[in-house]
């Protein structure tokens, strides 16, 4: 006789440790959580207002803007309505700064850095509160292998998307405070 036996064998056992790993982690939620009071908040984006004398930039942190909104998934992005977020911003300045150089022709640039600066503000519709007011400064690096312009064309959609990241990062971030009545 071997002791007592339970009549299904080890499917107790199995069924017990099917529960603790299934329900373990139940309630656990990837990544950072938006701050309760801005939880179901949706965020419209104004037009953007450019300073710079480079064309497209605006359209292009316009762009980055909706998607990292969509991609974050802390707010909801309101594009007919109001929405309880108004987001404003505006380019300042816009440079090309070389890095390396053409080693056989000293004039022709070969690694180069945008770097783009912007003020954003984010306003609450209900009480015209300022949220958010800073500069950003968004940059990437790129190559210029034949065609310089077309290198910057590559580029500018690169740092408009550092500039877009920073700037919802620092909104959903649960640092800044908001009162639950607004």
């Amino acid at each position: 006789m071997s002791g007592l036996r339970h009549p299904l064998g080890w499917s107790p056992w199995l069924c017990l440790i099917w529960l603790i790993i299934h329900t373990g982690c139940a309630g656990y939620r990837l990544g950072m959580q938006p701050d309760e009071a801005l939880k179901d908040h949706s965020i419209k984006v104004t037009r953007i207002a450019n300073q710079t004398k480079e064309p497209g930039l605006a359209e292009a942190l316009s762009f980055a803007l909706r998607q990292q909104i969509q991609r974050d998934g802390s707010f909801a992005l309101e594009t007919h309505d109001p929405g309880d977020i108004r987001l404003e911003a505006t380019l300042l300045d816009w440079s090309r700064n070389k890095l390396t150089l053409n080693p056989q022709d000293i004039l022709t640039i070969r690694d180069f850095e945008i770097v783009l600066r912007a003020r954003v503000r984010a306003i609450k519709q209900t009480n015209q509160r300022v949220i958010l007011d800073d500069i950003f400064l968004g940059s990437s690096i790129s190559r210029a292998e034949l065609d310089l312009a077309e290198a910057e064309r590559r580029v500018i959609p690169l740092v408009a998307e550092d500039i877009a990241r920073q700037v919802i990062d620092r909104l959903s971030s649960p640092s800044w405070e908001v009162s639950a009545q607004d």
